[in-house]
């Protein structure tokens, strides 16, 4: 069941902290890589390719877990359980270059390659902690 998320984790992914995103192999292990955070509400947001690791593993196992450091404080820190809900090709590529605003002060994210589609998926948080 979806939880609603406090207030100090909304205030951490809103800032322009970098997350670290935990999906699973398919073989059970565990695969982390740092990636930019947005939300929906209380729905996360993690832009990545269809050809990405992450991508890939979450296709398989829509169990997820996020932590993420506030960049001015590293005693300051959230970590979030939550399940994949939907990943979504609509908008991704106005969603990359809102998190290149966010994160880099660039409009448009010049990362973009038309031979790997941008994808965002969506998660629902079970639990969230925070200190």
């Amino acid at each position: 069941m979806s939880i609603k998320l406090p207030e100090k984790v909304r205030q951490l992914i809103d800032d322009k902290n970098i997350a670290h995103f935990a999906t699973l192999n398919q073989d059970g292990s565990p695969h982390v890589s740092p990636v930019w955070i947005d939300r929906d509400g209380d729905i996360i947001l993690v832009n990545t390719t269809s050809t990405r690791i992450k991508y890939k593993n979450v296709k398989n196992d829509k169990r997820v877990s996020l932590s993420l450091t506030d960049y001015r404080d590293s005693y300051t820190w959230v970590f979030i359980m939550g399940e994949v809900i939907e990943i979504s090709d609509i908008d991704a590529d106005a969603h990359i270059d809102k998190m290149s605003q966010k994160y880099m002060g660039i409009p448009k994210f010049s990362g973009k390659n038309p031979n790997e589609p941008r994808k965002i998926i969506k998660i629902i948080p079970l639990i969230a902690k925070h200190n």
